[in-house]
C-alpha cells in the first residue's frame, strides 16, 4: 500500500511543470532574420535596430532573444520561401494581398510610407526628361522592374509600359538605353548611384510618383508567440513615439525628404493592398507625407 502510495505521488511530481529557479537564467530564444541584399545596407540596418527595440520592449514578458541573420543574402522571393518552411523566422517586406495570405503580418508600417515614394533612375543627359513630363507621357515610355516586385503589377494596373529584369540588370539596361527609366523607391537612389557611380544614370528632377505601398514584418506562421510578442514591441513603440524618432532621424530618411521637395508627385492607386491594410494604414499616418 505505501508502495503504491509512493510511486502514485512520484508520478503525480513528475507531471508538474518544470519551473527555472530565480537564479538560473533563461535561454536566448534564437530568432533567423535574412541577411542584406546589395543596395539595401541602409534599410537593412535600420530595420534591425527597430526589430531589437521591439524585442526589448517585451523582454520581461517573452524572455531574451538572440536575432541570427542567415549565412548568405538571397532574393526576396527565396526569404519568403524560407519564412514558408521555418529556415527563417522574421522577414520585411512591401505587402501584398498574396503575401498577406500565408504568413503572420504586423500591419505597422516600418518605413513611413517611404517605399511608396518612386523617383526615377534615368539616363543622364536624356532629352525625354530635361523638363516636366507629363504622366500620360511617362506612361507611354519603357519602365524596368523586377519580375518579382509589387510595383511592377502595380504599374501594369495603371497602364505603364513596364518591362522586368533581374535586379543588378535592371542598371545596365537603363545605362545601355534599352528602357527609359527605372522607377526606385527614395531612399534607394544614394546607395544605388554611389554602388553603380560607373554607369551614366542620375535621378530625374521634377517628378515622383506616390502610391500606398507600406513595408511591413513578416513571421513564419510557425512562430505564432513571436508574432504576438512582435507586434506588442512594435505597438509599444510606435506609441511611445520611438519608432518615430529613430526613423526621422536616419540620414537615408532625411535625404530622401529633402529630395522630393518642389517636385510633382503623381497619386496612383495600390490595388495590391488587403482591406485590413487599408484599415491599418488610416492608424499610422506617414511622417513623410506630412512634412512634404
Amino acid at each position: 500500500m505505501f508502495r503504491r502510495l509512493f510511486l502514485l505521488t512520484l508520478f503525480s511530481f513528475l507531471l508538474l511543470p518544470i519551473r527555472l529557479s530565480a537564479s538560473e537564467p533563461a535561454r536566448n530564444t534564437r530568432v533567423y532574420i535574412p541577411n542584406y541584399e546589395p543596395g539595401t545596407t541602409d534599410i537593412y540596418h535600420y530595420v534591425v535596430t527597430l526589430l531589437n527595440l521591439a524585442m526589448a520592449q517585451t523582454e520581461s514578458e517573452y524572455g531574451p532573444v538572440q536575432i541570427i541573420a542567415n549565412p548568405a543574402a538571397t532574393p526576396q522571393q527565396r526569404q519568403f520561401l524560407n519564412l514558408r518552411n521555418g529556415r527563417t523566422d522574421i522577414m520585411w517586406s512591401v505587402t501584398t494581398f498574396e503575401r498577406e495570405q500565408h504568413h503572420h503580418v504586423i500591419r505597422i508600417p516600418l518605413t513611413g510610407g517611404m517605399f511608396g515614394y518612386r523617383v526615377l533612375l534615368v539616363s543622364q543627359d536624356n532629352p525625354l526628361f530635361i523638363t516636366e513630363i507629363a504622366l500620360d507621357q511617362l506612361k507611354q515610355l519603357s519602365a524596368v522592374q523586377g519580375s518579382d516586385w509589387p510595383d511592377t503589377d502595380i504599374l501594369k494596373y495603371h497602364g505603364f509600359n513596364v518591362s522586368t529584369s533581374v535586379y543588378s540588370s535592371a542598371f545596365k539596361l537603363l545605362d545601355k538605353g534599352m528602357v527609359d527609366y527605372f522607377p526606385r523607391a527614395v531612399h534607394e537612389v544614394f546607395e544605388e548611384l554611389s554602388t553603380h557611380r560607373d554607369l551614366a544614370i542620375e535621378v530625374e528632377s521634377h517628378i515622383a510618383l506616390q502610391y500606398h505601398n507600406p513595408m511591413f514584418f513578416f513571421v513564419s506562421e510557425h512562430r505564432p508567440e513571436l508574432a504576438e510578442r512582435l507586434e506588442v514591441g512594435l505597438q509599444r513603440l510606435y506609441e511611445n513615439g520611438d519608432l518615430q524618432r529613430l526613423l526621422t532621424s536616419q540620414h537615408f530618411y532625411i535625404r530622401a525628404r529633402n529630395l522630393l521637395k518642389d517636385r510633382t508627385v503623381y497619386p496612383l492607386s495600390n490595388p495590391l493592398l488587403t482591406e485590413e491594410t487599408r484599415e491599418a494604414l488610416s492608424h499610422y499616418p506617414s511622417p513623410l507625407s506630412n512634412s512634404l
